[in-house]
């Protein structure tokens, strides 16, 4: 039954078919991301406070609403020996939202030929997002303890076909396999609401606070370029990244240099996985230095290629974790950021 319905999604969608890149039928893994806090916090308790610089602003009310619950329930997901104690806190954490914007926008495309020649049809949706903030972490007494500017952005696009696959895979998923067990975390679904765009900029902007705070494990969704690496990519499957990379870096490069970006790309993943399975500190970050550079390599050989940018600033945060692993223990704890406005 599920092979009939996926046939039948190939026939009328030939268009799925896979070319040289992510294609429509997107082939995703799961890594198993592991980051070492990058910093040490004084004590077990903590309190959150997040607030809106314009709180007449809905979306930056709505984002800090929900960024400080998100907190504070990952801090202790992933350490439960700390706790929330906004009376006498160890360690406060204050964020401020700065900018907030998330919108869907109609796609159209015209029509070609037919009696409806010239005229506009609906395509898709785009929708983008962007949420910045600072975020400082400090002890009671007023010591920083950390600080960092972060801005978390979202930019998909989605056609008519990427939201038949959807509703097709949910159809699927509901059929029973025999020994089949149900996934604990499901794939980041599709926005069909700013307030969704909101809640995907909140989410990755907790993960990035919580993850410089506490020790974090996490299950993240990795495209794999599709096309000419289609058999390689069953490596990736079985989890052989080092076959997987190996068979990338001793196979030829493709004709054209925009398709043979995709190879790097898949180089970059698997060096990034070997990264996380990687038995010390040390030999994490060569692999994510080698990661990097396959990313950006990937990026200046097809600059069009936007799935391209996220990789490199996902692999960016987990060197900077590893790096500060290998500070000295006594090295100075982060400065207060510099002040604005008058000079005193």
């Amino acid at each position: 039954m599920r092979r009939l319905l996926l046939i039948g999604l190939i026939v009328w969608y030939p268009a799925l078919l896979p070319g040289q890149g992510f294609g429509k039928l997107k082939k995703t893994i799961v890594l198993e991301r592991k980051l070492p806090a990058a910093v040490k916090l004084p004590g077990n308790a903590f309190d959150v406070k997040v607030s809106a610089e314009k709180p007449q602003d809905p979306c930056g009310k709505l984002a800090a609403d929900k960024l400080q619950s998100m907190i504070e329930t990952d801090l202790i997901r992933f350490d439960s020996q700390l706790e929330l104690n906004p009376d006498k806190p160890d360690t406060l954490i204050v964020l401020k939202v700065l900018v907030c914007n998330a919108a869907a926008t109609p796609t159209y495309n015209t029509l070609l030929s037919g009696k409806n020649k010239g005229q506009r049809q609906p395509s898709g949706v785009k929708v983008n997002g962007r949420l910045e903030v600072t975020y400082q972490a400090r002890t009671r007494a007023g010591r920083f303890v950390d600080a960092e500017p972060m801005d978390v952005k979202y930019d998909q696009e989605f056609d008519q076909v990427s939201g038949a696959i959807s509703e097709t895979k949910k159809i699927l998923g509901k059929i029973p396999r025999p020994g089949a067990r149900r996934k604990d975390e499901e794939s980041e679904d599709q926005p069909h609401t700013t307030e969704d765009v909101i809640e995907i900029l909140v989410d990755r902007t907790a993960q990035r606070v919580t993850a410089r705070l506490v020790n974090t494990n996490e299950r993240v969704e990795v495209m794999l370029a599709r096309g000419a690496l289609d058999q390689n990519n069953r490596n990736a499957d079985a989890a052989q990244w080092t076959r997987f990379v190996e068979e990338l870096e001793t196979m030829p490069p493709l004709s054209h240099l925009e398709d043979d970006a995709y190879r790097l790309y898949n180089i970059g993943v698997g060096d990034e996985a070997l990264g996380y399975k990687a038995e010390s500190p040390a030999s994490a970050r060569r692999y994510f230095e080698q990661a990097v550079m396959q990313y950006r390599k990937a990026g200046e050989a097809n600059p069009q290629e936007k799935y391209f940018i996220e990789p490199v600033n996902r692999i960016e945060i987990a060197l900077e974790h590893y790096k500060q692993l290998s500070l000295p223990a006594d090295a100075p704890a982060a400065k207060a950021p510099p002040k604005k406005g008058k000079n005193k």
